[in-house]
C-alpha cells in the first residue's frame, strides 16, 4: 500500500525545487549576458590602414588638394598646422542589399577624411569611418580619386 508523504516532506521538496529553479534561471541569465558580451566584442572598430589615394595626396600643396578634392566641409588652423576635413557618405544604392525580389537596408555609413598640412604641404591624411564598425575606406578614397591622377 502506498503511503502519502507527510506534509513536511512535500513542503521541503517544493522549497528545494524552487531553489533549483531559481539557480537555473540565474545560470541562464548569466549565460545570456556572457553571450551578448562576446557578440559585442565582434563589433569592434574597422581597421584604418594605408590606402593608395590617401598616400598619393601626401606631399601636395593646399592649392593642389583644393583643386582635386574640392572645398572641404571644415577648415581649421592650429598654430602652423592646417586641417581640411572632408566627408563622403555612401551612395543610396550601396545602402541596400538585394535579396530575392526585394532588398534589405543596411547601415548608413560614410567616411571623414582629415588632411593635415604643415608649411603648405600635406603631411598626413587620416580616415575615420562613420560608424566606426563599418569599413568605409572606399568612400574616403573616392574623395581623392582626382588627386591620384
Amino acid at each position: 500500500m502506498l503511503q502519502k508523504p507527510p506534509a513536511q516532506t512535500s513542503a521541503s521538496w517544493r522549497n528545494s525545487h524552487r531553489t533549483e529553479s531559481s539557480r537555473f534561471h540565474l545560470l541562464a541569465i548569466a549565460a545570456g549576458l556572457l553571450g551578448l558580451m562576446s557578440l559585442a566584442g565582434c563589433a569592434t572598430a574597422a581597421t584604418v590602414g594605408e590606402y593608395p589615394n590617401q598616400q598619393k595626396v601626401i606631399g601636395k600643396s593646399k592649392s593642389e588638394v583644393l583643386a582635386c578634392a574640392g572645398k572641404p566641409v571644415n577648415e581649421q588652423t592650429r598654430n602652423d598646422v592646417v586641417l581640411l576635413q572632408y566627408y563622403r557618405e555612401a551612395p543610396v544604392l550601396e545602402e541596400s542589399q538585394p535579396v530575392g525580389k526585394s532588398s534589405i537596408s543596411t547601415i548608413r555609413h560614410g567616411c571623414w577624411a582629415t588632411v593635415v598640412l604643415t608649411d603648405d604641404r600635406v603631411t598626413d591624411v587620416r580616415y575615420r569611418f562613420a560608424p566606426p564598425s563599418m569599413d568605409a575606406s572606399n568612400d574616403c578614397e573616392a574623395i581623392f580619386d582626382s588627386c591620384a591622377q
